[in-house]
């Protein structure tokens, strides 16, 4: 049974005209006014009419609570309106104002958001800002329209747009460079380079490598290997002035120092100018072994359709080869590769090579580094996966969905006891659902299935204990205290008989009857610690795909809401993967970690942001949080609990929001499963609107 899809929301554009009587000539305006808007998206646009010249388009940028106030800077306007776009009506149109401001007040404006955020700033986020104090004093509006980017509501930028913001290599930058070259700072660092040309049509597209290899800046490879087929070999050996023809055998039995990198790129790939210097920079520290970059395509003249990957996530490897066609790994474990699978793919070779590695040393640089020349440069091989488990020893079986595998591990003869703990307060309707899509569709032969009472008083409710208590294998708990959930499943967990435990809310409904032979085969696999599944609201939206923290202020679910057959982002909402986090409305962990790690944190997380406080520790333990998206329930969020309206509740939020940033604000800064180039105000995916890397050196 799959979910019933809900006619998508459609967009709104409303248009309002601005009184442009007093703002003759040029100087300085503020656009001011309160939106209402709850809602997913929200964009506003100032479009001016100058009174010569094309129209001027500005993005707006609004804050969660609606607050619309920037200020700009204008040249003599006819006509000026504002252009709002949202996931239905936006009200509050009508407060819009614009007034003219003179210098003294504009600047008064600019430096106090300078100074709000240079005071509470990173010094990295202080550079990719252009805050620096003399900058601020000289030329404040560039910074001063950059911070405004990050505010909740604001157009993410066109490609082209963000280019332009983010890579700008600027005469300091090149300094930087320079002076670090000058220091020695990559010494012990050689590059070769390998071009697989095996699959290019002429010598045309190697040269187009070849090319961009010798545009790089301060840093050149020590050598430069073109891989040929036979055929190829014999036509084209005399073309290549800077490299070397090799066939592919003479490439597994050649043997680099231990110092040695290999860059191997498709023939036709384009490299950034800076992009051995930043490859160099990671290579040279001793823990990291396989590098792998962001990247982009280079089609119809120009750059298009960037792929901002997550960090090193084996799970989603395998599933998507997410990792490209180009990447650089040191000699020796490329010799180890080769000598074991060969090179009949990157993305075989790519598996292969980090087979044996820490996931600490396998490192993602978070920047555009190559420009493939195709669109589908380095797809998944269902063979090759197969294989790979073959040689590997894991116990699995492989299907092909498009472009991308699903991985079905096999389950040990001898299941393990599931204990499903459902924490209720009356709620019956809800918690009925629940239990009785439990019993009558999960597969799963060995489980327990505890319904812990929270003081529930509804007679209806209470006789329903009553009945199911007589079921063999449910047990009614009763907990007297005062709602807490950390201490409500970490009561029920200790009267658990099962090794794993399933955390599960009272508002879920099973879908598919195999979703426990989905979620504990995954479990039992090698250095995992919890597994959480897709979750759909009741009118078929995907409500939980996998958590993140930083986007949106704290936690919150990864992609925001989807539309059911929405595959997200490079396609991960719908393809198994690490994450930072998922939701306790249903995941398995193994009791023994649940109680070694002293389970959910009842002192400072009673409610909220507690199953991802635990997945956080099960990482920091060195275990795996594995999303999956073959597991599917329904979810009714937060219905039995209700919402912070209370000043009480209120309080407790903001207390619980406060720890999570003081004990994980290293991940809130950078979560490692979303690329830091994205949007940062919501975890939509969206183009960054503010850059958030900065250069290595």
């Amino acid at each position: 049974m799959m979910p019933v899809a809900q006619q998508a929301i459609t967009s709104s554009m409303q248009r309002i005209e601005l009184n442009t009587s007093n703002l003759d000539g040029s100087g300085w305006i503020l656009v001011s006014g309160q939106l209402q808007y709850d809602g997913p998206e929200l964009e506003a646009r100032l479009v001016i009419e100058p009174v010569h010249g094309k129209l001027l388009v500005l993005d707006m940028p609004i804050t969660l609570k609606g607050k619309l106030y920037e200020l700009i800077r204008l040249t003599a306007a006819k006509q000026m309106w504002l252009e709002v776009k949202s996931m239905g009506p936006a009200g509050g149109l009508d407060t819009v104002t614009v007034t003219r401001t003179n210098l003294a007040t504009a600047r008064y404006l600019m430096w106090r958001r300078l100074y709000n955020t240079y005071t509470t700033a990173t010094p990295a986020q202080r550079r990719v800002l252009g805050l620096h104090p003399l900058a601020m004093l000289r030329a404040p509006y560039s910074a001063y329209a950059l911070i405004g980017k990050s505010r909740y509501y604001t157009a993410s930028p066109s490609y082209a747009r963000w280019i332009e913001q983010s890579e700008h290599f600027t005469p300091a930058v090149a300094r930087r460079l320079k002076r670090a070259v000058k220091k020695q700072a990559f010494t012990g660092v050689m590059f070769e380079v390998v071009i697989d040309a095996r699959q290019a049509a002429s010598p045309a597209i190697v040269q187009q490598t070849l090319n961009s290899l010798q545009q790089q800046l301060e840093i050149a490879p020590a050598a430069c290997k073109v891989l040929l087929t036979a055929q190829q070999k014999h036509d084209w050996v005399s073309l290549f002035k800077h490299a070397e023809p090799i066939a592919v055998e003479a490439l597994a039995e050649t043997h680099w120092p231990d110092n040695h990198w290999v860059l191997l790129l498709q023939a036709g790939t384009r490299m950034a100018p800076w992009a051995l210097a930043w490859l160099a920079a990671e290579a040279r520290k001793p823990n990291i072994a396989f590098i792998y970059s962001d990247h982009d395509y280079w089609l119809h003249n120009a750059r298009e359709n960037p792929q901002f990957k997550p960090d090193w996530s084996p799970e989603l490897a395998r599933s998507a080869g997410f990792v490209g066609s180009a990447f650089a790994l040191r000699g020796h474990v490329l010799t180890r590769a080769l000598a074991t699978c060969g090179f009949n793919s990157p993305y075989e070779l790519m598996l292969e090579s980090t087979v044996h590695l820490k996931d600490s040393a396998v490192c993602h640089i978070p920047a555009v580094l190559f420009h493939y020349g195709a669109a589908e440069s380095s797809t998944t091989e269902r063979s090759a996966l197969e294989q790979y488990f073959q040689r590997h020893q894991v116990a699995a079986t492989v299907c092909e969905q498009g472009n991308y595998l699903r991985v079905r591990y096999a389950l040990p003869q001898a299941l393990p006891k599931v204990s499903i703990v459902v924490p209720t307060r009356d709620a019956l309707h809800y918690l009925q659902t629940c239990v009785d899509s439990l019993l009558q569709k999960t597969t799963w032969p060995n489980y327990e299935l505890l319904v812990v009472d929270n003081q529930s008083s509804a007679p209806a409710t209470l006789a329903y204990f009553e009945q199911i208590s007589r079921h063999h294998n449910v047990k009614v708990l009763r907990y007297d205290k005062p709602f807490n959930f950390s201490a409500i499943n970490n009561f029920a967990v200790a009267h658990a008989s099962g090794d794993v435990i399933c955390l599960l809310n009272n508002d879920t409904e099973v879908i598919s009857p195999d979703w426990l032979e989905e979620m504990v085969s995954r479990l039992l696999q090698p250095g995992v610690g919890v597994v959480g599944a897709r979750l759909y609201f009741s009118d078929g939206r995907i409500q939980h795909a996998g958590d993140v923290l930083g986007p949106g202020g704290c936690a919150t679910h990864l992609h925001g809401i989807l539309e059911e057959n929405d595959p997200g982002y490079m396609h991960r909402a719908v393809l198994a993967q690490d994450l930072s986090a998922v939701t306790a409305a249903c995941l398995v962990t193994h009791k023994a970690l649940y109680q070694q790690l002293k389970g959910l944190n009842e002192t400072h997380l009673p409610v909220a942001f507690n199953d991802v406080d635990y997945c956080l520790r099960v990482r920091e333990a060195g275990l795996r949080v594995i999303y999956t998206p073959y597991a599917e329930l329904y979810h009714h969020e937060s219905i039995s609990r209700g919402k912070d309206d209370s000043a009480e509740k209120q309080a407790r939020a903001k207390g619980e929001t406060q720890y999570m940033r003081s004990r994980w604000g290293h991940i809130i800064e950078r979560d490692p499963f979303y690329n830091p180039n994205l949007n940062y105000s919501q975890p939509d995916f969206r183009l960054g609107k503010i850059p958030r890397v900065e250069w290595p050196w």
